[in-house]
């Protein structure tokens, strides 16, 4: 069973956990601290200084604990405008429910005087800018470097921070010519003998617009995958990705990607991913079986192709009951290399379980991809497939026939065989998995007549649930 823990490193706030990732841009703001002054933080980054924002709350034990360490007074003295002059600081107090008596110590929700001996600006009623960055328990601690890329640097020691700011990948535009690697982009997983698209995030780290590079991806042994020469025009700091080409990979392999061109800074031009080949093989036709635990708005899944869109997918929320199995059909309709995701909001697993599995044209469960059983600490699984073969029918899953005609159908289709004692369930789902049609009948005879006619031409997945019945098959609208 989850549980929330209450982590004494944390106060969790009541917001979503989805905070800004590292290596995002920053978002810009301006702010006024106690002392009425306004701080704009691209005005700070555009002077080449790195930032340091600290989210806090009068009330949050885990945040006076690290305020009144030392740590930033230990780096404003050294680094910030009396000192090296590298980097500023910002205090800023995220509840908008507490109080200037708070702040000050004089109130009744705070663990003391928070201003006692600080230097670096403070400011109050920081609830908007806590939003803006996506934060979700206080104290959160995040560095921005001059080119407005955002890191989670938390609750370090003051030469941790230091040793961050000062590093190659958050200093200053100051060369002429520097291009900075920024991430890897493209997917981590493919098939044999199926072309990968590469793709990396690119940044001008140098004062010179940078107008032309080469970019090089080759395996861990030195095998050279691909070469692209980038020609265009980047300012200082700007980006853009860029689109290497395809790849085949011949195995499960860590591969880099490098600038290869000559540039004023190297210490910035790699970044590496490992690619790894699926053996798992399907039909086009999966069903994914979902067993939720006590929080089933903590989880959804996805199926992605071998470009990265989305194939089919719910949404966190999507199921709703507890300790209760879910079910989709999906067919896939092509064939390809595709990766099944699921994805866990919280973080901490839980005792779900889940599976997909694929089937033939006679309805038989020919593989199982992916099993999770799990209650173990998580975000994300996930396992690829290859579907080699287009398979559009369903068979019954139940031994109780139940007939469905005419098929294809011009708008009104039959069912036949219904028990009388039980309500009967019938949902449609549209090729991707997503219900489009849903209605519940009371018993009244074993036949059931229903009206698609509001449905679009095309290929529908439609389940029959009896009572301990049920099946699932494919209908055409014509």
């Amino acid at each position: 069973m989850k549980q929330l823990l209450v982590i004494l490193a944390l106060c969790f706030s009541t917001v979503g956990f989805s905070q800004i990732p590292n290596g995002s841009v920053a978002p810009d703001f301006s702010i006024t601290d106690i002392e009425g002054e306004e701080h704009n933080l691209y005005s700070y980054l555009d002077s080449g200084y790195a930032v340091i924002i600290d989210f806090s709350a009068t009330w949050c034990g885990p945040c006076w604990n690290y305020h009144t360490s030392g740590v930033f007074e230990e780096i404003h003295e050294a680094h910030g405008p009396e000192g090296t002059n590298e980097v500023r600081i910002l205090f800023i107090e995220s509840d908008d429910s507490t109080t200037d008596e708070d702040l000050h110590g004089s109130g009744t929700n705070t663990w003391g005087d928070w201003t006692a001996g600080v230097e670096y600006p403070m400011a109050d009623n920081g609830g908007n800018v806590f939003d803006l960055y996506q934060c979700a328990y206080y104290p959160t601690v995040f560095t921005v470097c001059p080119n407005r890329i955002v890191q989670q640097t938390g609750q370090a020691t003051a030469q941790g921070h230091i040793s961050y700011f000062q590093s190659g990948s958050c200093a200053p535009a100051t060369m002429p010519n520097d291009v900075s690697l920024l991430e890897y982009l493209g997917p981590n997983r493919s098939c044999p003998e199926t072309p990968t698209p590469l793709s990396v995030k690119v940044m001008n780290q140098g004062t010179e617009p940078l107008t032309a590079f080469t970019l090089t991806a080759s395996t861990l042994f030195g095998t050279e995958l691909i070469t692209y020469d980038w020609t265009g025009n980047l300012g200082t700091y700007e980006m853009e990705v860029v689109e290497l080409g395809e790849v085949i990979f011949p195995s499960t392999s860590m591969f880099f990607i490098d600038v290869t061109s000559g540039d004023d800074y190297d210490g910035n031009n790699s970044v590496s991913e490992t690619m790894n080949l699926t053996g798992e093989i399907a039909t086009s036709l999966v069903r994914v079986r979902f067993t939720t635990d006590n929080m089933p708005g903590d989880n959804r899944w996805d199926i992605t192709d071998g470009a990265g869109d989305v194939a089919a997918s719910t949404t966190f929320g999507d199921m709703t009951e507890n300790q209760t199995e879910y079910e989709w059909w999906v067919n896939l309709g092509t064939t390809g290399c595709y990766n099944f995701t699921v994805y866990d909001q919280l973080g901490n697993g839980g005792n779900i379980e889940c599976d997909i599995s694929t089937f033939n044209e006679e309805g038989e469960n020919i593989n199982t991809i992916f099993t999770v059983n799990n209650s173990g600490n998580w975000t994300t699984l996930n396992k690829g497939f290859l579907v080699n073969e287009v398979n559009m029918t369903v068979g019954e899953e139940l031994a109780t026939p139940i007939a469905v005609y005419p098929n294809p159908t011009n708008g009104l289709i039959t069912l036949q065989g219904l028990s009388s004692t039980t309500r009967q369930l019938v949902e449609i789902r549209d090729a991707q998995g997503k219900i489009i049609f849903s209605q519940q009948r009371p018993a009244n005879g074993d036949t059931w007549v229903l009206d698609l006619n509001a449905l679009d031409n095309g290929l529908y997945i439609l389940t029959v649930i009896d009572g301990n019945s049920r099946v699932t098959q494919s209908i055409v609208r014509s």
